[in-house]
């Protein structure tokens, strides 16, 4: 009788045990999720080069929806995350990538610019800054986050942001001040990501000239099939 006490007791702390190491491994994942994200923490844990770029279905400045698999059909996409038409450096880089749009298209570049903002904001960054491009929103920066490039500002930082009128949660529509890290991808036509800008200082953006050279090494050889033509119709002329 003893021994089946004995038995009994060793069942009843083996299955607390387990409950309680469950409930440990639970409150830690919890923890995880709830941890506030550094830029610098976003940087090292955003999709790279070699990684997959999630597909998209979002809505561009005019309420109209935009699918990846669209985009991917007319090129290699070029994805630029930027932080909101409250941001200067972000106004003044969608300018500079519209001055070299013409340079991005001749090498096979499809430019696309995506902010948590919705239709009208896009609207207003279109017709403001004046670019040809396709701009997206991003609800929630649900996109953002696939692409693990989404970070809190801390609070003294929000609460300066706050002080200049930019109120993030209240905007955004998210729980925390969230942002995304001023990231540039270029994905091939496969879905690869083949060119990454991931850089924690907003300030420092992927610069255009960079991106056309990298669009230059996956677009298709057209000046030697061009060649090519031309030689094959020199040899069917008669002499």
């Amino acid at each position: 009788m003893t021994k089946k006490i004995f038995l009994l007791g060793i069942c009843v702390l083996a299955l607390a045990f387990n409950s309680f190491s469950q409930d440990i491994l639970m409150a830690a994942k919890d923890s995880m999720m709830t941890k506030d994200i550094s830029a610098e923490d976003a940087a090292k844990m955003a999709l790279k080069v070699g990684g997959v770029m999630p597909s998209f279905n979002l809505k561009d400045a005019k309420g109209n929806s935009v699918a990846s698999v669209d985009l991917l059909k007319q090129g290699n996409l070029v994805v630029v995350f930027y932080r909101g038409a409250w941001c200067p450096f972000c106004n003044l880089y969608l300018r500079n990538l519209q001055k070299n749009l013409t340079q991005i298209k001749e090498n096979g570049g499809v430019l696309v610019a995506i902010s948590v903002e919705n239709a009208d904001t896009s609207m207003s960054v279109v017709q403001k800054n004046m670019v040809e491009f396709t701009v997206l929103s991003d609800p929630k920066l649900e996109l953002a986050r696939k692409f693990g490039i989404v970070y809190q500002l801390s609070v003294d930082v929000n609460e300066q942001y706050q002080g200049y009128g930019v109120d993030l949660v209240k905007q955004n529509g998210t729980e925390k001040p969230d942002l995304p890290l001023s990231a540039t991808y270029i994905v091939n036509q496969k879905g690869e990501i083949v060119y990454s800008f991931l850089e924690p200082d907003y300030q420092k953006r992927a610069e255009p000239s960079e991106i056309i050279e990298n669009l230059k090494k996956i677009k298709p050889d057209t000046i030697t099939m061009d060649k090519m033509n031309k030689k094959m119709d020199k040899i069917k002329k008669p002499t």
